[in-house]
């Protein structure tokens, strides 16, 4: 072919490239006076029958005319001619002096924001151009990307509409998918996951070029991109960029092509936003620091008897009466901050502090200072009366709210309402589409270190957590947040980053001798603090020599199951410690960790699975590459296992599935997950490969979903049912806490809160250090003053999410017999630890839990809620 001539006047100087169906060459316009230099691509129909060949010309001339349209975009090499000869096609189009954008993406090299910014406007502005004509790109790639010599512009190459007429022209009868499908065209790493079934869209280009935008700053390939169980790029926490522009490249590349930008133009748009609100926020900057006028009285209120004073810098501030000169948080120029409140929206804030110094005196700071700045802000001091609906307006708050503020605190840090809270945030952050409420932590005097159970901990670990030390430290503070919620409110689409879905690698806790109990325990026992950890646990014999035996066997299957709060979590920590000790590798999964899209379907649950694991093992996460959707979903996630996880590691695997429970409440994916559960369990019996996974499986209540008996893991391996703590155990606990008790004392705490492990705990705790008496806490337990006002309003409030619940358990402290319920209902309760099972009725778990909603349930009949 080189030297021939074609058409006529285009002389072939020398190939570029090709594959089956044709080649690409440089060649040369002989009817010019300057010879320009041209690219020709070849055509060649794999048949020339004349059934075929007419077919073949009329595709041809129909993407060639397509292609001229295209040209006339500046930034897109123009069609000079297309022509038919020897019944083969060719394309010529003008050839671009300059260098492939890949020569700019060397590994390693890491872009700037700016750069990055500049480049997603050229190619985005090109995208919305090819995308009015519904053509789709299917291959944008640095490789396709040219800097134009001349002007250092970029430009589109090598659209894939000529990839697939080549592919037409082929004649191959396997080259097409059913019905709106095409021949799957793309660069792994770049190609969107419709298109490479062969489905592509046109936000299938931008999902290509987001990556390209994430490798930039990366300085690595996408097929070296980190994923989530649910196929999500994982890479914000490799680079520090700004926010805005880390969101809008995820929401560029999200998995299913439904969350991602709808157009090119969308992208842009907020690209602009992105801009403007930047400029935007260094005039809030200079708002907020302005120093003029504070805007802080204690009572939000109250606008009277206020005195200006100098505060330690020097500037002018407001004090109200009863406040300390300290307490001043906000200095504004008043003009400036009428501009500011005219322009804000009603972005509606939870503070949540627990109602004892010194969070409470920060949380009505806040509260002062966002309300001032024209927010509405909702104060959750629990100081609320539960007569006053106290559930519902907390419920409603939270649903409301665009920011949820968590004040931590040592004694919040182990508030089970506190961790109620969180997971309806939690929750409604999943459900919604905006990923609202944003949670902003703020650490009261309470260090980074500093103990937090292992769920709070999971939530928080990956979010930017505010440091209060002292009232020095208020002003600060107060500006920080006024920013986040300005910069917020002037973006009128906010893309929040959305959840992985992956389990996170939740840090250790190494707690103290002397540091309260947690009200959820840790599933891991760190390595050197096995004694302190340790400390306070009592043993149930012989459940952990049975445990410890039974781990060790090849094909092993544990069902531990129990309330919450009994002990259950500590006893899984306990045998994956024996197992780590003797060599086997361990992987812990709290599926109450999980986000709730993970649950969607089968398939999103087993890629989450394997995928958790696999990051747990410190694996690469080679979902991609195996995962075959023609197989089905439980055949990959066995072939995960078997080919790869159980493979790739030396001995024994021990996964403890942990809050199992939570999949009773999805039954469409529940016979199936529990069912490939048993299955691996089955295998062990016959493949090697199979025997040195050893399952522990973790849950609260029994299974009142119906299961396959042939198909469930619940009526095998060993069940371990664990029982409260008897009057010996308590005795034994106290002397742990250095008490010196008679049985007298060990009966009287029984009496009133039963065996419950975490409640004995927390009352032996508190006595040990002289908090209060054992007659005050006896005293005053069933009510709001009491120890367990906490623990209590956590039932409460749960119970007020599920009425039936709540109608239900008003029946059982109501009546001094057992209660027959409703089996899903009696297994609910039970599974909260609420109540005991009394043959088949219900009666209240202890007499503290009588006596509290009993109260409740009168106040609740005399007030008509």
């Amino acid at each position: 072919m080189l030297g021939r001539t074609l058409g006529g006047r285009y002389q072939i100087l020398e190939t570029l490239g090709g594959g089956s169906f044709g080649q690409t060459y440089l060649a040369v316009d002989i009817h010019r006076p300057e010879r320009p230099q041209c690219v020709v691509k070849h055509l060649k129909p794999a048949k020339r029958d004349p059934d075929f060949l007419p077919k073949a010309r009329s595709l041809f001339e129909r993407e060639a005319v397509m292609l001229e349209k295209l040209g006339s975009h500046d930034q897109i090499p123009r069609l000079l001619a297309y022509f038919e000869e020897k019944q083969e096609f060719y394309l010529v189009q003008e050839f671009i002096p300059g260098h492939l954008l890949r020569t700019e993406l060397s590994q390693g090299c890491r872009w700037s924001e700016d750069q990055v910014v500049q480049l997603l406007q050229d190619i985005l502005t090109i995208l919305a151009f090819i995308h009015q004509f519904d053509v789709i790109h299917r291959d944008v790639k640095p490789e396709n990307i040219i800097r134009r010599q001349q002007d250092n512009r970029l430009v589109l190459i090598d659209f894939g509409a000529v990839k697939q007429l080549r592919k037409d022209l082929s004649g191959d009868p396997y080259s097409s998918l059913p019905v709106g499908g095409t021949i799957a065209i793309g660069t792994p790493g770049y190609m969107a996951p419709e298109q490479a079934q062969g489905r592509p869209r046109t936000n299938s280009d931008l999902y290509a070029l987001g990556m390209i935008g994430i490798e930039a700053f990366l300085g690595k390939n996408p097929t070296q991109f980190r994923q989530t169980a649910q196929g999500e790029i994982d890479w914000q926490e490799e680079v520090a960029i700004n926010l805005g522009l880390a969101d809008i490249l995820q929401q560029m590349v999200r998995y299913h092509f439904q969350y991602r930008y709808p157009s090119a133009q969308a992208v842009l748009s907020d690209l602009q936003q992105r801009s403007q609100s930047s400029g935007w926020l260094q005039k809030v900057g200079k708002i907020l620091r302005s120093p003029v006028q504070t805007l802080w009285t204690s009572d939000p209120t109250s606008t009277a008897d206020r005195s200006v004073q100098t505060s330690p810098q020097g500037n002018p501030v407001v004090n109200s009466p009863g406040s300390p000169l300290g307490a001043s948080v906000l200095s504004v120029d008043p003009d400036s901050a009428t501009q500011r409140i005219e322009a804000v929206t009603t972005i509606q804030v939870f503070i949540s502090s627990l109602n004892r110094e010194p969070e409470l005196h920060v949380a009505k700071q806040l509260f002062a200072a966002i309300k001032a700045a024209g927010y509405q802000p909702f104060m959750a001091t629990q100081s609320l009366e539960l007569k006053e609906n106290w559930a519902q307006h907390i419920d409603q708050a939270l649903k409301a709210c665009d920011y949820y503020l968590l004040l931590l605190s040592r004694a919040s840090a182990h508030s089970e309402l506190m961790l109620q809270e969180l997971r309806a945030v939690k929750t409604l952050h999943q459900l919604r589409s905006h990923q609202r409420p944003k949670i902003l932590p703020i650490r009261v005097d309470l260090p980074m270190d500093g103990s937090l159970n292992y769920e709070l901990r999971g939530y928080l670990h990956r979010l930017q957590q505010r440091i209060w030390r002292t009232a020095a430290d208020t002003p600060q503070l107060i500006q920080d947040i006024l920013a986040t919620l300005v910069a917020s409110d002037s973006i009128a689409k906010t893309l929040e980053q959305p959840s992985s879905g992956a389990f996170p690698s939740v840090p250790p806790l190494n707690p103290g001798s002397d540091a309260p109990p947690l009200p959820v325990a840790e599933p891991e026992l760190p390595e050197g603090q096995v004694n302190v950890a340790s400390g306070f646990y009592i043993e149930r014999p012989p459940i952990e020599t049975r445990c410890a035996e039974t781990v060790m066997e090849p094909g092993a299957l544990i069902r531990i199951k129990a309330p919450r709060q009994m002990g259950k979590t500590s006893l899984m920590a306990r045998i994956l410690h024996q197992a780590a000790s003797q060599g086997l590798h361990t992987v812990s999964l709290n599926l109450q960790l999980a986000d709730g899209k993970v649950f969607t379907d089968l398939d999103q649950l087993l890629r989450w699975l394997c995928a958790s694991v696999s990051r747990r093992l410190r694996l690469p996460n080679r979902l991609q590459e195996t995962w075959d959707d023609i197989f089905g979903s439980k055949y990959n996630c066995t072939a995960y296992f078997e080919e790869y996880l159980l493979t790739e590691t030396e001995g024994p695997l021990t996964l403890a599935l942990d809050e199992v429970d939570r999949v009773f409440e999805y039954p469409e994916i529940a016979s199936d997950f529990f069912g490939l559960l048993r299955a691996w369990h089955e295998e062990a019996k016959n493949q090697e490969i199979w025997q040195k996974l050893r399952l522990i499986v973790v849950h609260a209540t029994e299974v009142y979903i119906p299961l396959n008996t042939n198909q469930s893991p619940f009526n095998v391996g060993l069940p371990i049912d664990l029982p409260e703590f008897t009057l010996a155990q308590i005795s034994q606990l106290a002397d742990l806490h250095q008490l010196e008790w008679d049985e007298s004392q060990t009966t009287q705490l029984q009496t009133l809160i039963g065996g419950h492990p975490y409640l004995i705990r927390l009352a032996l705790y508190h006595l040990a250090k002289e908090d209060m008496g054992l007659c005050q806490l006896l005293e005053t337990a069933p009510t709001e003053a009491g120890l367990f006002r906490d623990h209590l309003r956590g039932h409460w409030w749960n119970l007020q999410q599920h009425p039936q619940l709540a109608q239900a358990f008003a029946k059982v402290v109501t009546s001094h017999q057992p209660i027959a319920l409703e089996p899903s209902v009696l297994f609910k309760l039970h599974s909260l630890g609420l109540i005991r099972l009394v043959g088949n009725g219900a009666q209240p778990r202890c007499d503290l839990y009588r006596q509290y909603f009993s109260a409740l349930v009168g106040v609740e009949n005399r007030t008509g809620g």
